[in-house]
């Protein structure tokens, strides 16, 4: 019988504590801070072909930015890239054109990481974001 009080105790600490937390918690201030997700294409100079990118930015300055995020081909990559246009600070405010973001970049990009290295596979080249989707 103890110990099924103690259990009952501690369940409703627990929800009195995820109660109050749930309090302080604002959902749009929460996704205001979530990256955007930057989609694009990619040309492989050591595979000669292209791939569909998906990163977010980590960082920014004077428009040139830091992605990092993954390829098509299952590849972690990272691209270095500078904003061309920007629907938005041209003053598109159409829900679907305001979307554009058009950024050039080099990117580099790295599978197979595994023990042995044996299928590992470094590629790199140009990329362009055409994208950008906030939540």
């Amino acid at each position: 019988m103890k110990k099924l009080l103690f259990v009952a105790l501690v369940v409703c600490a627990i929800f009195a504590l995820c109660s109050a937390a749930y309090a302080d918690i604002d959902i749009t201030d929460t996704l205001s801070k979530i990256p955007s997700l930057k989609q694009g294409i990619a040309y492989s100079i050591t595979e000669s072909d292209f791939s569909y990118l998906s990163t977010f930015e980590i960082a920014n300055y004077k428009g040139f930015a830091l992605e990092a995020g993954y390829s098509q081909k299952n590849k972690l990559v990272g691209v270095i890239s500078y904003e061309l246009v920007n629907a938005k600070k041209l003053g598109i405010t159409l829900p679907v054109l305001d979307l554009i973001d058009c950024r050039v970049g080099m990117w580099a990009g790295y599978s197979g990481i595994k023990l042995d290295n044996d299928n590992a596979a470094f590629e790199w080249g140009p990329s362009i974001t055409l994208i950008n989707v906030k939540f």
